[in-house]
């Protein structure tokens, strides 16, 4: 069969009869995937048929011959070439229709590059997502951060495809991509969990890989930004104000007394309210404790299984005490009405009602019992409720002037 020389990728139309169609431009193979075929060349000959035999340029150095091969029986599609002395059979998910000179292209290209061992930025992302060892981080938070790096490339213009060098590139300012980005940008909160990739934990990883990490020099050395937030604050009139409120409404409104007892008594996010169980409220040597046995902030953030507690006042454990499943059957509809109640009927005007009750508690007990304590309570750090509550923290300056 005459081999029909394809032209190379993205330099123009491809003159094998399979690629011609425009439409065909956009397949579904690569969002699909491929996978490996599994013992398949050592079926009858007469199973796999060449379909196809071309010359695909991967580069200027390198000329792939590849046969498109067509099953007799199921019409599934599959490729060959040889790289390296290796033969590389890959079954293809999709029909030959659909099949387009990308698609052949993309595949072969990616082989060839993880037999070199070369990075792309499309490896290390599915590396990062699909990493047994979790890279330092769960996987929701993995997702999170590769989402921020692919939206930082997209808007720089780096495609996925790139090696992994191209994080060492400067721009015409002498900036680094990660100085780059945060000037132009201007997201730190982005750019931390971007940088968070290339932690110490990970780049041992990367090294066991056999990938060169001197590539990730830029974002290793680089030191985002921190978010500039104000210290909270609060007054006794307002705390009054809240106290009284919901005093004089708890039996007209129950379940959103619940609620307020929970995060102005307890201190709990909106994500943990809804999960509290009544068996989470317990005693030890005299004080009152509520368990918090499922994944909070903080251990998702951490990646451990820790059950996290919260000093709760005698008044909240009796208030729950005897009651049985969930303490609030509710979630996010609830919790719009209840941020609605707290905005019409109590005036609470806070992007975050809800969240400004727990903060409050937080800066009493700054006041009342210190930083300490008030850091225990809220399960923040110390250095955290330092930035927020130092400044409502009590004083010893009563001195006669």
């Amino acid at each position: 069969m005459k081999q029909l020389e394809s032209q190379r990728h993205g330099d123009c139309k491809s003159s094998i009869r399979e690629f011609d169609s425009h439409s065909r431009l956009h397949s579904s193979f690569t969002r699909r995937g491929f996978g490996e075929a599994k013992k398949f060349a050592r079926s009858s000959p007469k199973k796999w048929l060449t379909h196809r035999k071309f010359e695909l340029v991967i580069s200027n150095f390198l000329n792939i011959d590849v046969e498109i091969l067509l099953n007799n029986y199921t019409n599934k599609v599959a490729l060959k070439f040889e790289y390296k002395k290796q033969v590389f059979n890959t079954l293809l998910v999709g029909t030959l229709s659909e099949l387009t000179e990308v698609d052949v292209f993309k595949i072969v290209e990616k082989r060839i590059q993880e037999v070199d061992n070369i990075l792309t930025l499309e490896r290390l992302c599915e590396f990062i997502l699909d990493c047994k060892n979790g890279c330092g981080a769960n996987l929701a938070t993995r997702k999170k951060s590769i989402g921020h790096l692919k939206d930082y490339c997209k808007r720089h213009g780096i495609s996925l495809s790139d090696t992994s060098k191209v994080f060492l590139q400067t721009d015409d300012q002498g900036r680094t991509l990660p100085e780059a980005w945060q000037a132009l940008y201007n997201l730190p909160h982005k750019l931390r969990q971007v940088r968070a990739l290339f932690s110490k934990r990970n780049l041992s990883l990367f090294k066991r890989q056999g990938w060169d990490t001197s590539h990730f020099g830029n974002f290793v050395s680089f030191v985002a930004e921190s978010s500039v937030s104000q210290p909270f604050s609060t007054d006794d009139a307002e705390v009054e104000k809240i106290i009284k409120f919901f005093q004089d409404n708890k039996e007209k409104h129950p379940v959103f007394y619940d609620i307020y007892l929970l995060a102005f008594g307890a201190g709990l996010r909106k994500s943990e309210i809804y999960q509290v169980d009544a068996g989470n409220f317990t005693t030890f040597n005299g004080q009152h404790f509520l368990l918090l046995p499922f994944a909070t902030k903080r251990s998702k953030l951490k990646g451990t299984n820790h059950i996290e507690k919260v000093g709760i006042s005698a008044q909240l454990f009796n208030h729950f005490r005897g009651r049985e499943g969930k303490v609030i059957c509710g979630g996010d509809r609830l919790h719009k009405r209840f941020t609605k109640f707290l905005r019409d009927e109590l005036g609470l005007d806070d992007p975050k009602p809800t969240h400004r009750l727990r903060k409050i508690l937080g800066a009493r007990l700054a006041t009342t019992a210190g930083i300490f304590h008030a850091s225990k309570t809220l399960r923040n750090s110390v250095a955290v409720c330092e930035k927020y509550y130092s400044d409502l923290t009590s004083h010893k300056n009563e001195l006669e002037v």
